[in-house]
């Protein structure tokens, strides 16, 4: 109520109602389908702003978080073998900027995958590509075989067919359907060789920035691990922002600003010191990940800019820094005058399975399974996200919806204001319960402000539930 998402729904409601045709059929009667009709949630970014800051841990969110991701295209640097260049021995190898695209509606292992863990997904490229793999050498070794003096597929499989003798008609038709299908599993395969140099560059940016650390403590203060424990929570922030080799700057700032959103964990002069502490190593030790994801040396960066006297940060660090730091100091203000709410209760932890050991076991095969796969990749990931992987945390957003159309008392069900364009006026909440009413089968959820790819699949999550 109240607010933007008030006046939106208002003026939603009131174009939907005067519509010629949305509202009423031709014969001038009411759709009979009113029964099945879906509800949408308007929500204000102002009911939680931790979560679009905070970190992500499944496939699609990190791939948008840490690389350059827009309109399904991702961009990031790979650095060349310096075995396999021949000239500028003794330099840095060469980088060069790779170009992928992804669609979610067109690449089967990305629309299976984008919602699952980060480790996860990992792990299924690694499983599909070797099943390919040895299934693309199957019937290459079929063709091999079948052809004359090593001849190609094609040609050995129209060999075979128009060879074939009365005995022979059902090897050669299993040949030809093998070759047939070669095409679409290559197909296939160049799919999934693009998802593994993607989950390689995702895997590097988050390992060099230690990101699964920043997600496991923004995690806790978002869910209230902290309330009886403020001081714990101030000195966990201060030594991880404080240290150079975690993080970068906007690592650092997203981690400080989740903390002054959490609630009973701080106050204003802790925040103060929380911030103070992170521009001061900032300053005067740098980091060692720069604001575009490069790993090395800050400080050689900034003496090559001439801005040594600036500290170890590059240019474009201090200005994400001074940014950040203004941002803390509004969201202060804010909360001063008590104008956005603080996050202790804004998530539900559950843990997969409905245990807390049950998180640990999915951990525990998900090591062991680790050591016998054939990809490095999966192998490097289980030491750096362990702590990514067995429990699922339901947004605010998620919350909101779900409470809405299951008709929950007591909740959003209660407090949201319900407008309906067949109904003059509002509706009222309490009549509207005690009628039948017809269960909801579809909801839209639209936030004022801007979603996250974090919200959007926990969205998901519930719906698939």
């Amino acid at each position: 109520r109240n607010g933007a998402p008030e006046m939106v729904a208002r003026k939603l409601c009131k174009l939907i109602a005067e519509h010629p045709t949305l509202i009423r059929s031709k014969d001038g009667g009411l759709h009979k389908s009113h029964h099945n009709r879906p509800v949408l949630v308007i929500m204000d970014r102002n009911m939680d702003l931790i979560t679009p800051v905070q970190h992500a841990s499944t496939y699609q969110a990190l791939v948008d978080d840490v690389l350059d991701h827009k309109a399904n295209r991702v961009e990031f640097n790979v650095k060349q073998d310096a075995n396999t260049t021949t000239k500028g021995r003794g330099r840095a190898p060469p980088v060069v900027r790779k170009k992928l695209d992804i669609d979610p509606d067109v690449d089967p292992f990305y629309s299976q995958h984008k919602f699952n863990p980060f480790p996860e997904a990992i792990e299924s490229n690694g499983a599909e590509l070797q099943e390919v793999s040895a299934r693309e050498q199957q019937i290459r070794s079929k063709t091999g075989a079948a052809g004359a003096g090593g001849a190609p597929a094609a040609t050995a499989a129209v060999a075979s067919s128009s060879g074939g003798g009365a005995g022979g008609g059902g090897d050669s038709t299993e040949l030809a359907t093998a070759v047939e299908s070669l095409p679409v599993l290559l197909d296939r395969k160049k799919k999934l060789e693009v998802h593994t140099s993607i989950l390689q560059a995702v895997m590097n940016e988050v390992a060099a920035r230690d990101v699964p650390q920043f997600y496991e403590l923004e995690t806790s203060l978002a869910t209230g691990s902290y309330k009886n424990d403020p001081s714990s929570a101030k000195k966990e922030v201060i030594e991880l922002v404080a240290d150079p080799a975690k993080g970068n700057v906007n690592d650092k700032v997203r981690l400080v600003i989740v903390y002054a959103l959490s609630n009973g964990v701080g106050n204003t002069s802790d925040i103060d010191e929380v911030a103070q502490a992170m521009k001061e190593s900032l300053e005067t030790k740098g980091s060692t990940i720069s604001a575009d994801g490069a790993a090395g040396s800050a400080a050689a960066a900034a003496a090559a800019d001439g801005s040594g006297s600036h500290g170890t940060l590059t240019k474009e660090d201090r200005a994400l820094l001074e940014s950040g730091l203004r941002a803390i100091d509004y969201l202060k203000k804010l909360r001063s005058m008590q104008m956005i709410p603080t996050m202790s209760s804004m998530m539900q932890t559950e843990v997969s399975g409905g245990t807390a050991s049950t998180g640990s076991d999915m951990l525990s095969s998900f090591m062991a399974r680790a050591t016998n796969q054939a990809t490095g990749l999966l192998a490097k990931a289980t030491d750096k996200l362990g702590t990514m992987l067995g429990t699922t945390h339901k947004h605010r957003s998620t919350i909101a919806v779900e409470n809405i159309c299951e008709m929950r008392p007591n909740t959003e069900d209660d407090d949201y204001l319900y407008l309906d364009p067949r109904v003059k006026g509002d509706v009222d909440v309490a009549a509207l319960r005690n009628a039948a009413r017809a269960p909801v089968r579809e909801a839209i959820a639209f936030m004022i402000g801007g979603g996250c790819y974090g919200e959007y699949q926990n969205l998901q999550m519930v719906a698939n539930e």
